[in-house]
């Protein structure tokens, strides 16, 4: 299919061939009465699983399983070990205990409970119930001598005739009886191995009573429970109706309160609103877990095992606080990650940019300005990647620049996009839009990019080029998204002076792993993050990768907590490796991921003298300029890109710009390049190099 472009001056044509992707169900259409609900559908009460929803997910089976298990073999370990001391301690309550059976057996033998009834009925004279008080007292005291002969007789014949090892167990058995008789209430001799969990085993009256002390409701409004508290997962849960004028939001808002009257952690306690047709403005879910779920490592990331991504869809992103999955997708949207320094915000940026390298139709883009080995693996699959936000010592390429350059490239992509896509017909780009087929159709070159950032708040900082990136990376977020380019940013300093307010407010996917303060949560999370219940200033400081997702929609992680699934750098090696083989079979590496890198060797030439040389005409395209050094000096500018050629003349002061003049592949186009004039002044002045 071959379609030309009707923009004015623009005589390029669109070679492409669509790739046809499996069929998948057509989507409904909400027209006539396709979705439409019948009456008696409408006041349908939700209807509850016949089988947990724990049963059925493996996962949190064996979960439960291991929990079992572990708990047995804890307590088998702790008594065993603890078994000498268990015996010297019975041993020792032994004579106390014996001492207890004499006295208890004497005191009935003799029936000294009825000594005072028959002291008064001879004191009356009553001889006939003095008579049968006395003779019941020999009746005990002759049972009495029997049972006592008859265990003397017992113990004679046992030690006689009983081989050593029945006479051992048994002494061991009245040792163990006379012991526990001879306890004292305030020494158990054997110690629980487990401290006991308060009152996390949810009742009504636990629950209504906390309630009550957090004055969501009174004695004449009581809550009611829209199901019985049952086990979720690794906790117990059950569904709130909050008496009329009371929200669950204001119920999520008073966490800590209700964690109080229910005797845990605030963090073992999670709140949030049940919506949907069973849903209601006052209808909270309560969850309580049995221990703090954020100190539960999520394990290792699923991307291990999967040999592709497909970065449209919903890839894994880590686990929620019951343990469920949770998918992530960033499509559509740009990504904000915050917290302070040693939390795991280069890993969580790093496993989004994981995810996109298993996609061999994503273009990665990676500017690494903390200049840490955490990215190093990404060379193997990146477009561009860049270390450090100081000039590179061998390339003079400063990263930066770089970064700008590369914004500037796709701000030009998205327009360029835009208008190829108001050109292509209905049934190929549908309501104008970008699709999953169109992006991977070969000759469109419209592939996903994603643009991460690590530690962007230096590059705001930055003196020369910190005011200029502002403005342009501002608009690609906000832009880019909708023609599939998304950026990925992380910072560790979220403030309005590092990470500008103007910037932050473009990103509609948040994550928060700890911070310090409350301004730090809001400023990373959004606006209204506090009012529902997302507090990251809240989170544990000792628990890196577990953070407060916001902006995604999705109710499996509608308590925000999500614990992200780990990849260290050896696992960041090999999944780059294997996305670098889905990469080469696909035909999509390209730029540094094929080697073409900048000279290690210092320059000792001028690249403004060598491109004034190669300028003859008044003006020129970037890309033109470095296919002509390319050729005149293919040992200094081989493999050169437009950002190599463009970060090189920021030490001239000279900044590239649009230009109408011949293109590279033939006619005249209006595209980033240089002026000779501007070029000659800049190199004649008195600052130049």
């Amino acid at each position: 299919m071959t379609i030309a472009l009707p923009d004015e001056g623009d005589d390029e044509v669109y070679d492409a061939e669509i790739v046809e992707l499996p069929d998948r169900p057509p989507l409904p259409i909400a027209t006539g009465t396709e979705l439409s609900v019948l009456p008696w559908q409408a006041d349908l009460p939700q209807r509850r699983p016949v089988v947990a929803p724990w049963l059925r997910q493996s996962d949190q089976r064996v979960a439960a399983v291991r929990h079992v298990v572990g708990h047995g073999i804890h307590v088998a370990k702790y008594h065993v070990v603890r078994a000498p001391l268990y015996t010297a301690r019975t041993a020792a309550m032994a004579p106390r205990g014996l001492l207890r059976v004499v006295v208890t057996a004497g005191r009935w033998a003799w029936d000294v409970e009825q000594a005072p009834l028959r002291a008064q009925a001879g004191q009356r004279g009553d001889v006939t119930a003095y008579r049968a008080l006395r003779k019941d007292r020999v009746n005990r005291a002759r049972t009495a001598a029997i049972l006592a002969a008859g265990g003397l007789l017992l113990a004679a014949c046992v030690v006689l005739l009983a081989p050593p090892w029945l006479r051992w167990a048994l002494l061991a058995v009245l040792l163990g009886v006379l012991g526990k008789l001879g306890a004292r209430p305030d020494r158990p001799l054997i110690t629980p191995a487990v401290v006991p969990n308060g009152k996390r085993k949810l009742s009504y009256g636990i629950v209504t009573d906390a309630f009550l002390d957090a004055k969501l409701c009174t004695t004449d409004r009581p809550i009611t429970f829209a199901t019985p508290i049952h086990r979720d997962s690794n906790g117990y849960t059950v569904i709130i109706d909050l008496p009329g004028g009371r929200t669950a939001d204001k119920a999520i808002s008073m966490r800590d309160e209700i964690a109080s009257g229910l005797d845990v952690d605030e963090r073992q306690v999670f709140l949030s609103r049940v919506r949907g047709a069973s849903g209601s403005a006052r209808r909270v879910d309560l969850w309580v877990c049995d221990v703090d779920p954020l100190t539960i490592p999520a394990g290792h990331t699923a991307l291990l095992d999967m040999e592709r991504v497909n970065f449209w869809q919903p890839w894994p992103f880590g686990k929620n606080e019951r343990g469920a999955d949770v998918e992530l997708c960033i499509l559509w949207a740009a990504m904000l990650i915050g917290a302070i320094p040693r939390r795991g915000k280069t890993f969580v940026a790093r496993l989004v940019a994981l995810a996109a390298s298993l996609d061999p139709h994503v273009d990665l883009y990676i500017f690494d300005f903390k200049g840490s080995p955490d990215w190093v693996p990404f060379r193997q699959v990146a477009h561009r990647i860049f270390h450090g936000d100081r000039p590179d010592p061998d390339t003079g390429i400063h990263p930066v620049g770089a970064l700008l350059d590369t914004v500037n490239e796709l701000l030009e992509e998205v327009d360029r996009r835009n208008r190829l896509m108001r050109t292509l017909p209905a049934d190929i780009c549908p309501e104008g839009k970008l699709t999953e087929e169109l992006s991977r159709a070969k000759g469109y070159d419209l592939h996903l990019k994603v643009l991460v950032i690590d530690e962007v708040q230096r590059g705001f900082t930055n003196r020369d080029y910190g005011d200029e990136l502002e403005i342009a990376l501002t608009d690609l977020v906000k832009a880019g998204p909708s023609a599939g380019i998304i950026t990925v940013a992380a910072t560790q300093k979220p403030d309005a002076k590092s990470t500008p307010t103007g910037f932050r407010d473009q990103f509609g996917v948040r994550f928060a792993l700890y911070v310090t303060t409350r301004d730090a949560s809001e400023a990373v999370l959004g606006a209204g993050a506090g009012g529902e219940g997302l507090h990251a200033h809240r989170l544990p400081p000792n628990a890196p990768g577990a953070g407060l997702l916001r902006g995604t929609g999705d109710a499996a992680i509608a308590g925000g907590i999500v614990r992200t699934g780990l990849a260290n750098q050896i696992h960041a090696e090999q999944i780059c490796a294997r996305a670098r083989v889905l990469r080469e079979g696909a035909g999509t590496l390209a730029e540094m991921a094929l080697g073409v890198q900048v000279s290690a060797t210092p320059a000792t030439y001028s690249v403004g003298a060598d491109l004034l040389m190669v300028l003859a005409e008044d003006k020129a395209h970037s890309d033109v300029l470095c296919s002509r050094l390319a050729e005149r000096w293919p040992d200094r500018y081989a493999g050169w890109q437009i950002s190599q050629l463009h970060a090189a003349l920021k030490p001239f002061g000279l900044r590239p710009r649009q230009v109408w003049a011949d293109s590279i592949d033939g006619g005249q186009k209006n595209r980033m390049g240089i002026l000779r004039s501007e070029l000659v002044e800049r190199l004649d002045a008195p600052h130049g190099p």
